[in-house]
């Protein structure tokens, strides 16, 4: 992302900014975000077939939901945050599909 993302809205232009539609053509995904702490709301992210879109609410159907501190997910487009190590400690929860996690991050460019 050519910006480091300071808020849930931003984090989620700057995922569109970095998608890479050639990786994600064969993908049909919606993952549901469930955001605590400064910026709490449900958030929800569709990939399908080469094509993203995202939008404040709840997922119908997701395949996976993520529950994480709003901060801790800034910091995880950052880069100042493993994804592993988040899923380990507990600061990031995935429930459904377990492998959507390493799958998403080859959907994106990596932080500058």
């Amino acid at each position: 992302m050519a910006d480091q993302p300071s808020n849930i809205p931003e984090s989620f232009a700057g995922l569109e900014e970095a998608f890479l539609p050639d990786r994600a053509a064969t993908v049909n995904k919606t993952i549901q975000f469930n955001f605590s702490g400064a910026e709490e709301g449900v958030w929800h992210l569709v990939i399908a077939h080469g094509a993203i879109s995202y939008g404040q609410g709840a997922a119908e159907n997701p395949n996976a939901t993520a529950s994480v501190d709003s901060e801790d997910w800034l910091k995880l487009l950052r880069g100042e945050l493993n994804p592993m190590s988040a899923v380990i400690s507990g600061k990031l929860k995935i429930k459904g599909d377990p492998l959507l996690l390493a799958q998403f991050q080859t959907w994106f460019r990596p932080p500058a």
